[in-house]
Parts: structure tokens; C-alpha cells; sequence
């Protein structure tokens, strides 16, 4: 007699390569260096640009189910 087997999904796997541009000095006016990038999800050769960090999370959001703080009520 034959039993089933239990099969385990494979994981999800996401890779990206992120570029950070950090701008020195610091734009006019500003306490912190400018900071802006590339960001490519190496499994669809897919690219953005960023000059903001939400911007660059936003689009892992589009391959990865992130949590943020802003989610969940904290942070």
C-alpha cells in the first residue's frame, strides 16, 4: 500500500541589488547627505530609481510581503 506524501512548497526566493548614491556634502541647507539609488529585482531584471527610502521599499513591496511599522501601528 502506497502512502501519500507530504510535499513542502518550495520557497519564495527575491533578490535584489541595491545602489546608494550619498551625496557629500549635504544638500544646501540640509544636516544629512543626500541619499538616492538604484534598486533591480534580479529575477525580472526589473529597475527603479530612488531618492527617498519609501520609494526603494515600495518596490521590494512588489516581490516581498513586507511589514512596516506604519502597518502594525508601530514605529
Amino acid at each position: 500500500m502506497l502512502t501519500a506524501m507530504k510535499t513542502k512548497a518550495s520557497p519564495s526566493i527575491a533578490s535584489f541589488v541595491i545602489r546608494f548614491v550619498v551625496d557629500d556634502p549635504p544638500p544646501e541647507g540640509g544636516t544629512r547627505p543626500g541619499l538616492r539609488g538604484t534598486i533591480l529585482h534580479i529575477q525580472s531584471n526589473e529597475e527603479a530609481n530612488f531618492s527617498a527610502w519609501e520609494s526603494a521599499v515600495e518596490f521590494l513591496q512588489r516581490y516581498v510581503p513586507l511589514e512596516t511599522g506604519r502597518e502594525t501601528g508601530e514605529g
